[in-house]
């Protein structure tokens, strides 16, 4: 059970790396899309009418695609008042309560994201810019996000199971 948990453990910190890789594609395809927009707008006299709507969908997906490498990484904010003060078993076992309950109000919050997000393909529900952007789409990048990040939380719950020393 100790190997498989190992394991898992590594292949979340995979799934939270890869995650966050396209997270800062996010970031650079935002970059790009400014300088493109600043171009557009001082050269041509024109835009793409939409940099609004796509800067915010890759905030977005930068956003929720790093939560779990975040988690990972121990980057996250978090009230470490009382977990410094802990260690082994004790700190395991708060971080083991701590990442149960945040997979649960996550875990809600994604079954409902899901939901809204096969509605709107269901419906065919677009965006109201130029461009009608299928809304679905930059709604499964923040349930792949979250998703991720819920994954992310068992892997933590699994680390404080097997290795409760590295959790400091």
């Amino acid at each position: 059970m100790h190997a498989f948990l190992t394991r898992y453990v590594r292949m979340t910190s995979l799934l939270s790396w890869l995650s966050a890789q396209f997270a800062m594609l996010a970031v650079l395809a935002m970059a790009l899309h400014i300088l493109l927009e600043i171009l557009l707008r001082a050269v041509f006299q024109t835009s793409t009418f939409v940099l609004d709507e796509f800067v915010g969908y890759e905030v977005a997906a930068m956003t929720f695609l790093g939560l779990g490498s975040a988690l990972d990484n121990k980057v996250l904010l978090r009230l470490n008042l009382l977990l410094i003060r802990l260690k082994g078993r004790a700190r395991a076992a708060v971080e083991i309560v701590n990442a149960t309950l945040t997979f649960a109000i996550f875990g809600f919050l994604l079954f409902y994201l899901f939901k809204l997000a096969m509605r709107n393909y269901e419906r065919g529900t677009t965006s109201i810019s130029v461009l009608e952007v299928p809304v679905w789409i930059p709604q499964a990048i923040i349930i792949i996000g979250l998703g991720v990040f819920c994954l992310q939380l068992t892997g933590l719950i699994a680390k404080a199971l097997t290795a409760p020393e590295t959790l400091d």
